[in-house]
């Protein structure tokens, strides 16, 4: 299965962009054996997890493993032993939040395509999202909050995932004055592979305006909206506070 499941407390623990990231990839992994309630043992490469984090220096992922031990978060158990001079994998326990007041989905096949900010701000709009409405609306100063950047990083962010079809945004319009914009609405989009039809093709060039030939590819990446309310599960499906984009 692509989706997994993460606590809406998980942004309550106040971690960074660095942190929360790691700690998500950490959660999407297959546990190799469960402990006590909560605690699931994983093994991982610490090259990995920076590859799938987009986090290019070894010294940063040691960092962030180390602030979430103190968080209580994960605990490393124990590195396997290989032949000198080289070196095994690290054997973590990790803690995972409680479920039973809510939880969201992530898709798996994100992880290796966004850097940690990135990650920071999808893994939000997938918590403020709502199944019943399909859309979350979050002003940029209310994401600000919640995820402690600066809106201008974002208002950066947002334009990245918008551009990278991981969500998609509607600019809506005040009732009153139509001048005006009020909040965005945003829907997160679920990556997929499948086959394209030369017809489908042929209309993307149209309207893309692109010189690009598709048609000798048999399989490409296709993005589309969820048909369904995937994302949010739990009591806290949506974020009530709302104000100008």
């Amino acid at each position: 299965m692509s989706l997994f499941k993460l606590s809406n407390d998980v942004f309550s623990l106040k971690l960074n962009a660095l942190e929360i990231s790691v700690y998500a990839y950490l959660c999407s992994l297959p546990a190799s054996a469960t402990t006590t309630a909560g605690v699931v043992v994983i093994s991982v490469k610490q090259a990995t997890i920076g590859q799938r984090c987009g986090i290019k220096s070894p010294t940063t992922i040691s960092r962030a493993i180390d602030h979430l031990c103190e968080k209580g978060l994960v605990e490393t158990l124990e590195r396997t032993k290989k032949a000198a001079p080289r070196r095994g994998t690290y054997v973590y326990a990790v803690t995972q939040q409680s479920l039973h007041d809510g939880y969201f989905f992530v898709e798996r096949r994100v992880f290796g395509q966004l850097v940690p900010r990135q990650m920071m701000i999808y893994l939000f709009l997938c918590k403020a999202y709502s199944p019943t409405l399909r859309r979350c609306w979050n002003s940029y100063q209310d994401i600000s909050r919640q995820t402690g950047m600066k809106r201008e990083t974002v208002i950066q962010t947002v334009n990245e995932l918008v551009n990278g079809h991981f969500i998609t945004r509607c600019r809506r319009k005040a009732k009153d004055n139509r001048r005006v914009f009020v909040d965005n609405l945003y829907q997160v989009v679920r990556y997929v592979k499948g086959k394209i039809t030369k017809k489908i093709v042929r209309l993307y060039r149209k309207y893309n305006r692109t010189n690009v030939s598709l048609l000798s590819k048999t399989h490409v990446q296709v993005y589309y909206n969820r048909s369904e309310g995937l994302c949010q599960v739990g009591n806290r499906q949506k974020v009530e506070v709302r104000g100008s984009p």
